[in-house]
């Protein structure tokens, strides 16, 4: 469900905060009067790049603290014991037997019955050396599995349970390579996907588990979880980004290859256009077909303002004339120049 819910979130949430900053953006940076750029233009584009990129981090970011927040505030069994997750037997018992006491049903009543019995769980699975060793690496599902009684059982049912998932998981990003689809960061999420199965094989395999720079200590089965959820949200963001870059990569300079559709498609316009103008010329001259004299009469005339307006737009006769025109106008009385 959480699962769900995060796709959700992701699928709305990085265009719509994006969405919202930009505006707010541009009518923070615009002066009154001055236009706002619209959707669509270059500086709009651009700029929206920019944003959503910083958003799409951001909200990865969030999400990665909010797995690990309530992986901290979900109670494990050593919360329950309030103890450390390094406790020892000794101690373990110690506070077995003042919590017991403080929580008998006898001293608070009924209302302290599922605390108890919960104490009496986490001992019961904490003073086991086997199954404290399964519930580490594999958490509460553990307590499901009766068959198990000891640490190569507990491995072998707790890889058989991590097969299908992992398996789906290839699987999924396998048939999107042959489909062609979510091109951009291929090689990184097959690298994160086995980076977390070499995680999890070395956290559920190792007699002693590591713990994690920079964050509270966590169990086996916690780090697990959090490392999925990262990797979950990370592949939904390389999907977020993929657009982004690609856009940014397609706006190099143009080479003849990728030019060449447009110039095609711009040569057939011409085409289409030069035969539609020499159909509407033998339209035109259609009435005078049969007066050879007025025929060439009006070839005569169109070809003597081509080469007049040929002449005219040249910008070297233009300048000649504007020349001969100021030596003209050189030494000429002010009032004679009025006069003209």
């Amino acid at each position: 469900m959480s699962a769900l819910l995060s796709f959700i979130g992701w699928s709305f949430l990085p265009s719509l905060v994006t969405g919202w900053i930009l505006s707010f953006w541009y009518r923070f940076i615009t002066r009154a009067g001055d236009p706002i750029p619209q959707r669509g233009t270059p500086r709009w584009v651009r700029d929206y790049k920019r944003i959503n990129i910083s958003v799409i981090g951001a909200y990865l970011l969030y999400t990665i603290y909010e797995s690990y927040h309530g992986i901290i505030h979900t109670p494990n069994f050593y919360a329950f014991m309030r103890s450390n997750i390094d406790v020892d037997e000794r101690t373990l018992k110690s506070k077995f037997r003042r919590l017991t006491v403080l929580y008998h049903p006898d001293k608070v009543g009924l209302g302290g019955e599922e605390q108890f019995v919960m104490l009496k769980l986490a001992y019961d699975v904490l003073s086991d050396p086997v199954k404290r060793f399964a519930y580490d690496r594999f958490g509460p599902d553990m307590l499901d599995w009766k068959h198990c009684s000891s640490m190569y059982d507990y491995l072998v049912r707790g890889g058989t349970m991590m097969l299908p998932y992992y398996a789906g998981s290839l699987l999924f990003l396998v048939i999107l390579s042959v489909l062609g689809k979510a091109e951009f960061g291929r090689y990184w999420r097959f690298f994160t996907f086995f980076c977390l199965i070499t995680f999890e094989t070395a956290v559920v395999t190792r007699p002693a588990f590591p713990s994690l720079p920079f964050f509270a200590p966590l169990l086996p089965f916690e780090q697990l979880i959090l490392a999925r959820k990262i990797a979950f949200t990370t592949f939904i963001a390389i999907s977020q980004l993929a657009p982004l870059f690609q856009s940014q990569r397609n706006t190099g300079p143009p080479t003849v290859e990728s030019m060449r559709p447009q110039l095609e498609r711009l040569f057939g316009f011409t085409k289409f256009a030069d035969t539609e103008a020499s159909n509407l010329l033998a339209l035109d001259f259609l009435p005078y077909e049969s007066d050879v004299d007025a025929v060439r009469d009006v070839q005569t005339k169109m070809k003597n303002w081509l080469v007049e307006n040929t002449v005219r737009n040249d910008p070297e006769v233009r300048d000649a004339v504007g020349n001969v025109l100021k030596k003209r106008r050189t030494g000429v009385p002010s009032g004679a120049k009025g006069n003209r």
